[in-house]
């Protein structure tokens, strides 16, 4: 067992010493460091624009890294030796737990919006399904439907912003 000893020699563990300086870093935060207390207008039209065309290329790559192998089949012809200073399989499986990760926390967004927010917006940007068989599913009009999947790309910029370094949102001039 690790201990700590304190300044008057008392010995804490380890675990209860991690605990001790997350409660002080928390204490030192202040909650309008932690929440977005941005107040300008999100401009609906631009931020699903953004929304979407994330969705398409960088979701879609990030599920590539996630399942793609690290590791080659050896192969002898023509051998050359190449020294390197990285170690490209150890690089390629590091970026495949960060993509895996990413994935992990967008899907997290995606369903922490309301429910038929997150239904249009899977149907749409995952599922690439058909307008005719969304105001089918859901029973909404097209129009409709437009407006609230307008709505859930906002809501996923933010949440997706508020935990990773991703920022979708778009503003209005002011």
């Amino acid at each position: 067992m690790w201990t700590y000893t304190t300044l008057d020699n008392t010995s804490l563990d380890l675990d209860l010493k991690i605990i001790i300086k997350a409660w002080y870093v928390v204490d030192l935060m202040q909650l309008s460091d932690l929440l977005d207390n941005d107040n300008r207008e999100v401009d609906l039209s631009k931020t699903r624009i953004k929304v979407t065309n994330f969705m398409e290329n960088q979701y879609q790559q990030l599920k590539y890294l996630a399942n793609i192998s690290p590791l080659n089949s050896v192969n002898y012809d023509n051998v050359k030796v190449q020294t390197s200073p990285s170690n490209s399989i150890e690089s390629k499986a590091i970026k495949q737990l960060q993509a895996k990760e990413y994935l992990r926390i967008i899907d997290d967004c995606i369903n922490s919006l309301d429910d038929i927010q997150a239904k249009i917006f899977k149907y749409k940007l995952l599922e690439h399904r058909t307008e005719y068989d969304i105001t089918e599913l859901t029973g909404y009009s097209r129009a409709h439907i437009y407006n609230i999947y307008k709505k859930s790309c906002v809501e996923f910029a933010k949440h997706l912003r508020l935990v990773t370094d991703i920022d979708l949102l778009e503003y209005k001039e002011t």
